[in-house]
C-alpha cells in the first residue's frame, strides 16, 4: 500500500494462492480489475490495492457469497448496507445448515432402513410367509382414495403425486408407503378397485395445521392404532398371491376366534431406491382385527 509496486499477473497468482485463469475471469467480469495494462502488450499489472481485492473475494468466498454479491459489497461505501449483507447471509447459511442436518437424519434413517430391509430379506425365502399378530400404534397419513388399477405404473404416479403435496405442505415423510383397499381381497378388480395411497408422515398437527388446513386437508388423516394380524412376505403383490395371503390370514382368524376390524392393508417395506426392482419388495399385509363377539 506504501508503495506502487505492480506485480504480473502470474506474481499476484502466487501472492494470493489462486490461478491466473481466475484473475483473468475476475477482470472479465469486472469484479478486480489490475491497476494496469500495457497498452502494447495487453500485459496485466496488479497493485498492492488489487492484492487486497483479491484477498477480500476470496475471504468473502469462504462466507459463501456468490461473486455477484461479492462485487457489490467490494463496491458499497455504507457499513450498514455491508451490515445488512451479512446478516441475509446468516440467515441463508443458517437455513441450508438446517436443510442439510435434515438431510443428513433422512440419510441415516434411510441407511438403517436399507440394512433392516436386507436382513429382512435375507430371512424370507420367497415362498415363506411370516404370519403375525401385533399392536400397531396410530399413524399420521397423507393419503388420497379413488378407483383406480393396482399395478407398478399407477401407483408410482399416485404416491409421486401424494410425495409433491407432502413437499409442499411442508410435512416430513416418515417410513414405508401403503395402500388400503375399501373392497373384498378376495373379490376385488385389481384394474379398478376402491383404494387409498398412503404415505406416513412425521407428526407435525400442532405446528402445520393451519398450513394444511388452507391446502387440500382431505389428504391428512390417520391410521387408528390397534392389533393387527399381519403376513411378511416377498415380492411384488399380483392377483393370485394378494388373495392367496388374504385367505391365509382369515384361516388364522377364524382359528382365532377373531374378525376383521376395518380394510386390509398393504405397505411396502421398500426403499425409493428400489421402486423399479419389484423382485426385491417385502410386503406386509397388515388387517386390523378384534375377538369376534359370542352370544
Amino acid at each position: 500500500m506504501a508503495t506502487d509496486q505492480l506485480y504480473t499477473i502470474g506474481q499476484a497468482a502466487k501472492i494470493c494462492n489462486t490461478s491466473v485463469q481466475t484473475l483473468r475471469f475476475y477482470d472479465k467480469i469486472n469484479l478486480v480489475k489490475p491497476g494496469d495494462i500495457d497498452p502494447a502488450t495487453g500485459y496485466r499489472h496488479y497493485s498492492n490495492l488489487n492484492l487486497l481485492h483479491i484477498k477480500i473475494v476470496q475471504d468473502m468466498k469462504q462466507l459463501q457469497f456468490s461473486l455477484e454479491e461479492i462485487g457489490q459489497v467490494i463496491g458499497s461505501r455504507s457499513l450498514d448496507e455491508i451490515r445488512t449483507m451479512m446478516i441475509l447471509k446468516h440467515e441463508e447459511t443458517l437455513y441450508k445448515m438446517n436443510s442439510l442436518r435434515q438431510a443428513a437424519d433422512s440419510l441415516e434413517q434411510r441407511i438403517s432402513q436399507l440394512d433392516f430391509l436386507k436382513e429382512l430379506g435375507h430371512g424370507i425365502p420367497e415362498t415363506d410367509v411370516l404370519v403375525e399378530l401385533k399392536y400397531i400404534p396410530e399413524r399420521r397419513i397423507a393419503s388420497r382414495r379413488m378407483h383406480t388399477g393396482c399395478g407398478l405404473e399407477p401407483s408410482v404416479i399416485g404416491f409421486t403425486e401424494l410425495y409433491q403435496f407432502i413437499a409442499e405442505a411442508g410435512l416430513q415423510a416418515d417410513g414405508y408407503i401403503m395402500t388400503i383397499y375399501h373392497e373384498d381381497l378376495l373379490t376385488f378388480d385389481r384394474d379398478y378397485v376402491d383404494l387409498e395411497r398412503c404415505i406416513p408422515i412425521r407428526d407435525e398437527r400442532e405446528v402445520r395445521e393451519e398450513n394444511t388446513a388452507r391446502q387440500q386437508p382431505e389428504y391428512l388423516s390417520t391410521i387408528p392404532e390397534g392389533n393387527y394380524i399381519t403376513a411378511l412376505y416377498c415380492g411384488i403383490p399380483n392377483a393370485d398371491s394378494c388373495k392367496q395371503i388374504y385367505q391365509r390370514l382369515l384361516t388364522w382368524m377364524n382359528l382365532g376366534d377373531y374378525e376383521a376390524a376395518g380394510p386390509a392393508i398393504e405397505q411396502y417395506l421398500v426403499d425409493m431406491s428400489q421402486m423399479m426392482k419389484p423382485e426385491e419388495f417385502i410386503v406386509e399385509l397388515q388387517v386390523p382385527v378384534r375377538k369376534r363377539l359370542t352370544l
